[in-house]
């Protein structure tokens, strides 16, 4: 950790908000989120204004929107990002969270008409009821992509810059226990305590940064600080804190550490160790203790 210069305590408690929209808000922006489900769901109705969003919209309040599968499209859920990005109240910055549900689990083929569904050409003995989930998320993974090309095609004629950040918040169990994965060779036979089953893809994008970067493997909490440090933006003292531990952990999870070159371990290094229970000692701290971190340039002890 770099050496912070003394401050007024204050100072530092403004910069180490610990959710993002809480910062934001401190940096003029209005914050909202979108959610293709009921608003009470994970409790959300409570959780995001905790988070500092100011504005929450949930699937009553879109009006005979286009579903699928029973759900929200995401062609729907594209189309009210960019209403409430027109929309907006003032001309300044603007945070939106979206959460999209088409592709949801659980799976099966009979959710989409037959003559829409993504059919599987070739495959290595997979079971009927594994083809049948497979065809139904394959369909959902096409429409999820050609959403996607539509927010981007439409934020990529802005003027203002715009970033993009879009990913799964878990892996999908798709087919006959793990029959998809095992056969097609994404995992080994029985291996189910493997990371390649709690690892989900990201992509960033902007429209004024056009250089291709490959990101490696980082923990969902490193999202935003990866982020920020990417396009060199303003960022809370705790996300500074967290870019800097890269080159020696880049996550430490249910048991595995992620390593700086993104290989996995079940061990940590004094170095890490250290790292991880600083970290869990100044989360405390932030939610539920008095705010001793950052004080002075020191840990919390």
């Amino acid at each position: 950790m770099k050496h912070l210069p003394a401050k007024p305590y204050q100072q530092y408690v403004t910069k180490s908000i610990p959710a993002l929209p809480q910062f934001l808000k401190t940096e003029g922006y209005e914050t909202l989120a979108i959610h293709g489900y009921g608003r009470k769901f994970w409790s959300r109705d409570t959780a995001y204004p905790n988070l500092g969003i100011d504005t929450f919209i949930a699937q009553d309040d879109f009006e005979a929107p286009d579903k699928r599968r029973g759900f929200i499209s995401d062609h729907e859920m594209t189309l009210r990002i960019i209403e409430e990005y027109e929309a907006r109240s003032q001309d300044g910055p603007l945070f939106i969270h979206a959460v999209t549900m088409q592709n949801h689990t659980t799976y099966d083929e009979s959710r989409y008409p037959e003559s829409e569904l993504v059919q599987i050409t070739e495959h290595p003995g997979l079971s009927e009821e594994t083809l049948s989930q497979l065809r139904d998320f394959a369909t959902g993974i096409y429409e999820a992509d050609a959403a996607l090309g539509e927010l981007i095609d439409y934020f990529e004629q802005r003027e203002e810059p715009v970033i993009v950040v879009f990913w799964g918040d878990h892996f999908n169990p798709v087919g006959k226990g793990n029959e998809l994965y095992e056969k097609t060779g994404f995992i080994e036979q029985g291996d189910t305590s493997t990371m390649h089953l709690r690892q989900t893809d990201l992509l960033i994008w902007s429209n004024y940064y056009h250089t291709s970067v490959s990101l490696g493997t980082v923990a969902a909490y490193e999202i935003s600080p990866v982020m920020m440090d990417l396009y060199g933006l303003d960022m809370p003292l705790w996300f500074e804190k967290l870019i800097q531990e890269l080159p020696v952990m880049r996550a430490r999870t249910r048991g595995v550490t992620v390593e700086p070159d993104s290989s996995l371990s079940e061990t940590m290094t004094p170095e890490q160790q250290q790292l991880f229970d600083e970290n869990w000692l100044i989360q405390y701290d932030m939610m539920f203790g008095k705010g001793y971190w950052p004080f002075q340039d020191e840990m919390p002890q």
